[in-house]
């Protein structure tokens, strides 16, 4: 039997799982409360929301959530276009914009929690994995001579 998917698609699939891993992590944080925000770095303003019981915390993890569901999407589905690879690149900015001090509504991205170093590793291979599949669906008139 041969693989039908290249090593390139591969990579993007599995960016695009451990995507979805990330969205259900932070659907199920918000739902399991304070505590379990606060071990995965969330902001202070998010946690002490989440511990009011009022909307922000809801809100931004839902925002969190689609947003990751949607780069989910965009690593799954085939490059049709300039513009969807342009949309996957952009993953690294947010990737990117997790590392600066981040100014949210809500207060500032704050690196804190018991999660910070394993989360990280995750991310990390997200990031290459979407590098390594972009690189690999790269139209090859770009780079060759």
């Amino acid at each position: 039997m041969s693989d039908t998917l290249g090593a390139d698609r591969r990579a993007l699939r599995l960016a695009s799982l451990g995507l979805l891993f990330g969205a259900a992590v932070h659907l199920f944080a918000w739902w399991a409360g304070p505590a379990w925000m606060a071990w995965l770095g969330a902001p202070p303003s998010a946690i002490a929301s989440r511990a009011a019981g009022s909307w922000p915390a809801l809100v931004g993890t839902l925002i969190l959530a689609g947003g990751l569901v949607a780069l989910a999407v965009l690593c799954w589905i085939p490059v049709r276009g300039t513009m969807h690879r342009l949309a996957r690149g952009l993953l690294v900015l947010l990737y990117w914009a997790g590392l600066r001090d981040l100014h949210t509504p809500f207060g500032n991205f704050v690196i804190l929690g018991g999660a910070f170093a394993p989360g990280s590793m995750v991310v990390l291979a997200i990031g290459l994995l979407v590098a390594g599949g972009l690189f690999g669906t790269r139209p090859h008139h770009l780079t060759s001579s």
